[in-house]
């Protein structure tokens, strides 16, 4: 099988959200290993790509989460509550990104520049 349909099998699982007992069955019964260990990998690449998640602390009122929403359209957010990593502020993380507007990151990275 191309790589090209290896890849397209699991961007249309990963935009269906969707993976039945049927066609993991199929899946298994005709790639070889060598497709299986490739098609493991871009499915968790389109997984992590396609997926956001934005850690606060405290609570986000639905205006804020509408925002969010609106800043990464067509992409899964998972909304996490981290009191204990994050003082203030918001934390996304998207694909191999991190966006760290938290009171934690601002301090670490004032931190580093005085250290430099």
């Amino acid at each position: 099988m191309k790589i090209s349909q290896i890849k397209d099998i699991a961007k249309s699982i990963v935009t269906h959200n969707e993976l039945s007992e049927k066609n993991l069955n199929w899946i298994c019964s005709n790639f070889s290993r060598q497709e299986l260990k490739l098609f493991i990998r871009l499915l968790s690449r389109e997984i992590k790509d396609n997926n956001v998640i934005a850690s606060f602390a405290g609570e986000l009122s639905g205006a804020n989460k509408k925002k969010i929403t609106d800043m990464f359209p067509n992409k899964r957010i998972s909304f996490k509550r981290d009191d204990t990593a994050i003082a203030g502020g918001i934390r996304f993380e998207y694909g191999d990104f991190v966006l760290d507007y938290s009171v934690t990151g601002i301090v670490k990275r004032i931190l580093n520049a005085i250290a430099k």
